[in-house]
């Protein structure tokens, strides 16, 4: 059986040459079949003749049975013989053929001219098992059969996490990889369906790589069918494994994943990353494996006690394994499935898993858990009635062994509850570092408005204020703003600017407008001096914030703006109430609802490094304003604007 698995193996490889080979012999077949009488007068030259081709699969239930696929051109009509005796003019037929054996199919393709083109291919009907074939299995723009996709079409499953990114760069071969993020309040994953053979031996391979000196992993499983949730996930895993190699982020590691499909003709490949790494994936195949006993696959997480930070429990998700062998990494071993272990100290520990399956096959699984005290940075504070810019603040944290205070003013102070004296009257971020025994912090924000009077506040004018889940650094411009954020310890929270404005009929009307999907602004990393900013790359984008001021005053605006083509404006809008509409600030800046509007100089470099500071300053007629900026001549990818740093202050 082994000789005729690598007859088989032998054969696709030579059927997707001859596949590939049959466009090139179809044009060839041209000058050949075609009929080279001239034209009579009058009639209009075949510009484009036809050429024929064509692939071929068998089918998963009926080995006997060859599916083609028509991969001609310039052609409407179709002639197909099949060898056998048996003939077609579908465009996409089937063929039982009656016995295995090699088989002449023969293709003519005709055009409405009545030009044709014929191609030749000798296939062969084997017995054996089903080659299944992956989509998009490099994650290539174009790559589908019928010359689509970005990609990652075919991996996307939006109830099990959020659709895969593309990367240039490290790529093992073509011109994009796949990218899972290292954030775990933004889980992505890769997850298809494939046709398979029932009790059949399958290698699953990939290639992957991970940035270096973070915590995490890669898991690339194989599920006996579709699924719909990451708990049926588990519990279908035929064939898993975890890997972990940060060695190298600039080269691919190999990996495979073997598996018999038992009862199933159809099953998933579902990868997914957790804790904090980067992980890329490429060049995904699967392969028919020998007969056989399949390996397990050895696998493993591991969780911190609460009780106490020295113990540990360890959760085994091996597959097809029977028996366990743990070592701790500290001279400590078990041989319990799902084992606890409590470590003398804290210190760097490499834990490995050796599973072995009932027929005496072994896969081995090594994780790094480096353990520390944890800590919790946490304070209050209060306002001396005396002086309002003098402040106390009460530490709050739990098991730290040392605090560091930043007060925002360029002072710091070590221990317990300090007080501290501004000079100045302005908006401040203290932040408190809490450390603990082994020497992990924790650390706690909280920001400060010292003033006598009253103060315009800005929500996030930096864009920089979530580290967790970047993407919800827009929320606070959002005319629609989503119910929770993830917070920089990625927690789950409700969001600050959901309660705040919500204007749903502005939203709708942009979208009829100017028909795009979102009007929401991006966030992105090409913010000013190397921070995060906001983006616009869709005609329908606004930065869209209601902000308490004082009626009559006279503040001053500023905002860094640059755009990355020449030609575009940004306009920013200081309106006295929540429009419905933009019928009228399109008919006039004179509007009514208009406090104040100001085009912004049009700055640009497509090296996304030209920001410049607008300022103008506005009196409004109403206690709450809404700060409204857009530029409808974007374009994505070719002109967008950018934005970062927006304040309003008091007027000199």
């Amino acid at each position: 059986m082994k000789q005729q698995n690598i007859k088989i193996s032998k054969f696709i490889k030579v059927m997707n040459l001859l596949a590939g080979f049959a466009l090139i012999t179809g044009a060839l077949f041209i000058t050949s079949c075609v009929d080279e009488t001239l034209p009579g007068a009058g009639s209009i030259a075949d510009i484009t003749p036809p050429s024929a081709g064509f692939s071929y699969s068998p089918d998963p239930t009926d080995q006997l049975m060859l599916v083609f696929t028509n991969q001609s051109e310039s052609a409407t009509d179709f002639t197909w013989d099949f060898g056998d005796g048996n003939t077609s003019d579908e465009e996409n037929p089937s063929n039982t053929y009656p016995d295995f054996g090699t088989y002449t199919v023969t293709l003519v393709s005709t055009d409405k001219l009545g030009v044709s083109a014929t191609t030749e291919i000798e296939v062969e009907v084997v017995e054996g098992p089903y080659q299944p074939f992956i989509l998009e299995f490099g994650f290539e723009d174009l790559s589908l059969p019928d010359g689509t996709g970005d990609g990652r079409d075919s991996w996307r499953n939006s109830d099990l996490g959020g659709v895969i990114q593309i990367t240039s760069s490290p790529v093992r071969s073509g011109e994009q990889a796949a990218k899972l993020t290292g954030s775990s309040s933004d889980q992505r994953i890769g997850y298809q369906l494939i046709t398979v053979e029932a009790e059949a031996n399958y290698d699953l391979n990939f290639y992957y790589t991970m940035l270096d000196n973070q915590t995490g992993w890669l898991t690339v499983s194989v599920l006996s069918g579709p699924v719909s949730t990451h708990a049926e996930a588990i519990a279908a895993t035929i064939g898993s494994i975890t890997v972990n190699n940060q060695d190298d982020p600039e080269t691919y590691e190999a990996g495979t994943v073997s598996f018999n499909s038992g009862s199933s003709t159809e099953v998933a490949v579902y990868f997914f990353n957790g804790g904090s790494v980067e992980s890329r994936l490429d060049d995904i195949s699967i392969d028919i494996a020998a007969e056989g006993a399949v390996p397990p696959s050895a696998s493993f997480s591991s969780e911190q006690s609460d009780a106490h930070y020295l113990s540990y429990t360890f959760t085994n998700a091996s597959v097809n394994a029977s028996s366990y062998a743990w070592d701790f990494g500290d001279g400590n071993t078990s041989t319990e499935e799902s084992p606890s272990h409590a470590y003398a100290e804290a210190d760097v520990y490499t834990v490995t898993l050796i599973a072995t399956s009932e027929d005496g096959l072994t896969a081995e699984y090594s994780s790094e858990i480096e353990i520390h005290a944890p800590v919790t940075a946490a304070f209050t504070y209060e306002v001396d009635d005396a002086d309002y810019k003098t402040y106390a603040f009460i530490d709050a944290s739990e098991d730290a062994v040392s605090l560091l205070w930043e007060f925002g003013d360029g002072f710091q102070y070590t221990g317990m509850d300090p007080s501290h004296t501004y000079a100045e009257d302005g908006v401040y971020t203290v932040t408190l570092t809490a450390t603990s025994v082994t020497g992990f912090e924790d650390v706690e924000t909280v920001e400060l408005t010292v003033a006598l009077g009253f103060v315009v506040e800005v929500l996030n004018g930096t864009f920089d204020e979530y580290t967790s889940n970047t993407g919800d650094n827009a929320d606070a411009w959002d005319m629609t703003p989503n119910s929770t954020v993830v917070n920089n310890d990625g927690e789950t929270v409700d969001s600050p600017y959901d309660p705040l404005w919500d204007n749903g009929a502005l939203d709708s009307w942009l979208e009829t407008f100017y028909g795009d999907d979102s009007e929401q602004a991006g966030s992105s990393s090409d913010g000013n001096n190397g921070t995060r900013g906001a983006k616009l790359d869709e005609t329908g984008r606004r930065l869209y914030q209601v902000v308490t001021v004082q009626a009559g005053e006279t503040y001053t605006f500023s905002i860094d703006a640059m755009t990355t083509a020449a030609g575009i404006t940004s306009e920013v809008f200081i309106l006295n109430t929540e429009i419905e509409d933009e019928t009228g600030i399109n008919a006039s800046t004179s509007d009514a609802a208009i406090d104040e509007y100001f085009a912004i100089p049009n700055i640009f470099a497509t090296d996304g490094d030209a920001y410049a500071t607008s300022t103008f300053d506005f009196t409004p007629s109403t206690n709450e304003i809404v700060i409204y900026v857009r530029n409808v001549d974007v374009v994505d990818g070719v002109a967008e604007a950018f934005f970062d740093n927006i304040t309003i202050t008091d007027a000199d």
